[in-house]
């Protein structure tokens, strides 16, 4: 039954969000702030703590959803016009439909931040549609209100949780679809 339910929720999610501002939902923040590992230093302050809690009105609905979830769930936060995002989004894709990624357990969910509609592939919605990402998208708000509650200063950016929802690790930077296989296994 849940199987059935997650693709339905997904397309909800794919369906109805938007960056308009008619479209902007709400969005509550649990726990403390962290900060993404900075790749100049390499240090990850982050591991080892509970992560913020994102919970998410869907658009035009009284649906919350909230993430991470019970289960080891990875958050990608990306920006349209980052040329790496552009490069990761792929590659990602690639690696969750080949290592069927969901069919273990483990959940995707992508934030799409720092939105600009003077900047490349803006809207970022239709940027993921034509890539064929189907996977659930949390859009920011306009103070870019998650990433900084994730001290997201790069883009990509990824965050690992456990499913007791540790932070196993974070990462500013590209993750390739082989080291990403060798971080979940």
């Amino acid at each position: 039954m849940i199987k059935k339910i997650i693709p339905v929720i997904f397309f909800i999610l794919l369906s109805c969000a938007s960056v308009n501002e008619e479209k902007v939902s709400e969005i509550e923040l649990i726990g403390e702030k962290v900060s993404i590992m900075n790749p100049r230093t390499g240090e990850d302050t982050a591991g080892g703590k509970i992560s913020p809690t994102i919970k998410y009105k869907l658009p035009d609905d009284e649906i919350y959803v909230t993430y991470p979830e019970n289960n080891p769930t990875i958050i990608l936060f990306v920006a349209h016009w980052c040329p790496y995002c552009q490069e990761e989004i792929p590659e990602v894709i690639k690696w969750i439909e080949e290592d069927e990624v969901l069919e273990k357990g483990l959940s995707v969910i992508l934030v799409v931040t720092s939105t600009d509609s003077s900047r490349p592939n803006y809207p970022p919605e239709d940027w993921l549609y034509n890539e064929k990402w189907q996977f659930p998208i949390i859009y920011d708000d306009e103070n870019n209100s998650i990433a900084d509650y994730f001290g997201v200063e790069y883009f990509p950016s990824w965050v690992f949780t456990e499913s007791d929802k540790t932070i196993a690790m974070t990462y500013a930077g590209k993750i390739s679809k082989e080291e990403l296989a060798n971080l979940i296994n």
